[in-house]
């Protein structure tokens, strides 16, 4: 590349073998290809995890349930089309709904387990949906009373199924074989909302095709294959669970390991115990795991990969991944409206490439850095990151309307970089950037910064109101286990690393923070917490008021 010309931050990686197989396939067809081609090999294995019983599946055996379950929700009185909502942990039934589902050609909408009765009530209206399948206990929840509760208000809804009753009741009934139907995989297949750190929900419609190509793909780039076997984090109602390890361990043969509810020392069980080669989730759950007190003198021989997603990697992360677990990390970056990857590094990569940025574009993608005006930017200028590829969604909105023609980039929201070696680093959330004075600060590169920090296990850098600046940065600090450092300790530290005007105005402590079930933190309540706290909240009503007062006169 001639470095004495700026080039232009746009980039596509072909498609190339890993066309093969995805192009016209549904989640349907998936789980049946896999059934033929590794039909004795174990699927789906639920071990050494106490609230739930444990479940083996060979793909075999979880392709007939599959099928089983389908013709029964076809003979129910479900028509291919409408909308069967799923509410539940990461139960295994969840996984064999979602094949099912797929089957008999119906639209799966994954819920959060953790709405409460409005919530539920928002999401069965917005998606209308004919169905929902429920767990018969979430935590200390009855979901069939909040259900019951909000069901009058939701006129689609017409089945109320447990999950207790799959095998007790559907799975028991005669029926006759499954009907023919016809199911093109360019349509939707999922409906995924996005919410957990902004507030309020977006329905993202996902087709077949897209979730195939993008979980095989992604499974392919990793070296996730018939060997492996995987562990993750992500919840079956996130896209990195339902929308793309489920559908990517069965495009590529691997065993999935899924967690019913991360437990870190649950999870260290189930890499040990079950042999696992790989896992999946996001940083906060490595951290903890890593800081675990039942971490010493475990046996995980065979663990080869660490796959990351949701935040960056710090140099201190990605070694103690690889002395602890003997595992390379994989940094990744995607949104549920990409299928959940855009952006992936590789094995292969240097070190600096793994901790400074998100990687290449997936095959099949495009990737283009834009400015306000919609320009693309030249190579290291920062911009707005927009996608092009396999695994864009059809749309926003429960309503399958079509995409507007032409419209093939996505906006994603976040700002990033691209190096001249198609390497795209991702600096935050274009909502997120705190301007102080007039300058832009990057959350993400001071948190990037301070994970350096030995004492440090997590930060996150937000916003805050101010007077004189408008607004300045405030991080707030989970300490390792055992450390002791004050506000002064840190600031003196990041004095003497980081530029002036990106030393945080404010150092605070927490010994958690507000997360999302994905394992991402909450930034815009961490922003009301911490402004309260501070007192910066009030100050800021005050001045509003004043300038009210103001404006009226």
């Amino acid at each position: 590349m001639n470095k004495s010309v700026p080039q232009p931050s746009e980039c596509f990686t072909p498609m190339g073998e890993c066309q093969e197989h995805c192009v016209d396939l549904t989640v349907g067809d998936a789980i049946a290809r896999a059934g033929q081609k590794w039909g004795d090999r174990d699927a789906v294995v639920y071990r050494h995890q106490p609230l739930i019983d444990d479940v083996v599946w060979t793909y075999k055996d979880l392709d007939a349930t599959a099928e089983r379950l389908a013709a029964v929700l076809l003979e129910l009185g479900y028509k291919p089309g409408e909308k069967v909502a799923v509410w539940s942990p990461n139960h295994p039934d969840w996984i064999l709904l979602e094949y099912a589902i797929a089957k008999a050609g119906l639209v799966i909408v994954a819920l959060n387990p953790l709405y409460r009765p409005r919530e539920l009530k928002f999401a069965l209206q917005d998606s209308g949906a004919a169905g929902i399948f429920y767990a018969d206990r979430i935590g200390a929840h009855a979901p069939a009373e909040a259900i019951a509760k909000v069901r009058e208000e939701a006129p689609s809804l017409r089945y109320a199924h447990s999950f207790s009753s799959i095998r007790a009741d559907l799975l028991k009934r005669e029926v006759g074989g499954m009907p023919k139907i016809s199911i093109d995989p360019g349509q939707t297949f999922m409906i995924q909302y996005t919410s957990g750190t902004t507030g309020v929900p977006k329905a993202v419609r996902l087709s077949h095709k897209a979730i195939t190509i993008t979980a095989r793909n992604s499974y392919s780039q990793w070296r996730l294959n018939e060997n492996s076997r995987v562990c993750f984090g992500f919840p079956l109602f996130h896209v990195g669970g339902s929308g793309n390890s489920v559908p990517g361990a069965c495009l590529n043969g691997a065993t999935a390991l899924p967690l019913y509810i991360f437990k870190p020392a649950v999870t260290l069980d189930i890499l040990e115990h079950e042999h696992c080669t790989a896992f999946i989730g996001v940083p906060t759950m490595l951290l903890t795991m890593l800081d675990d007190p039942t971490i010493a003198g475990r046996d995980f021989s065979a663990m080869k990969s660490i796959i990351v997603g949701g935040a960056p990697v710090s140099h201190d992360l990605l070694h103690r991944c690889q002395d602890i677990f003997n595992a390379e990390v994989i940094n990744c970056y995607g949104q549920t409206e990409t299928c959940g990857v855009t952006t992936t590094t590789l094995y292969s990569d240097r070190e600096e490439k793994k901790v400074e940025t998100s990687g290449r574009p997936l095959v099949g993608v495009g990737v283009s850095i834009r400015d306000e005006e919609g320009q693309v930017v030249p190579r290291g200028e920062l911009g707005q990151l927009f996608y092009r590829g396999p695994g864009r969604m059809t749309g926003y909105g429960s309503a399958d309307t079509p995409v507007a023609e032409g419209d093939a980039w996505i906006a994603s929201g976040d700002l990033a970089r691209m190096d001249e070696d198609d390497f795209v680093s991702i600096t935050g959330r274009k909502k997120e950037m705190i301007i102080r004075g007039g300058e832009n600060l990057s959350p993400v590169e001071i948190e990037h910064y301070m994970k350096e920090h030995a004492a440090i296990a997590d930060v996150a850098v937000i916003g805050v109101p101010d007077e004189k600046y408008g607004e300045v940065a405030c991080a707030v600090v989970r300490l390792r286990p055992e450390a002791e450092l004050s506000s002064e300790d840190i600031l003196q530290w990041c004095a003497e690393r980081i530029s002036r005007w990106k030393v945080p105005e404010y150092v605070e402590f927490v010994d958690e923070f507000p997360m999302t079930p994905s394992g991402k933190i909450q930034k815009f309540i961490l922003q009301k917490i911490m402004s309260e706290r501070l007192g910066v909240a009030d100050r800021q009503r005050q001045e509003s008021q004043r300038q009210n007062k103001g404006n009226k006169s």
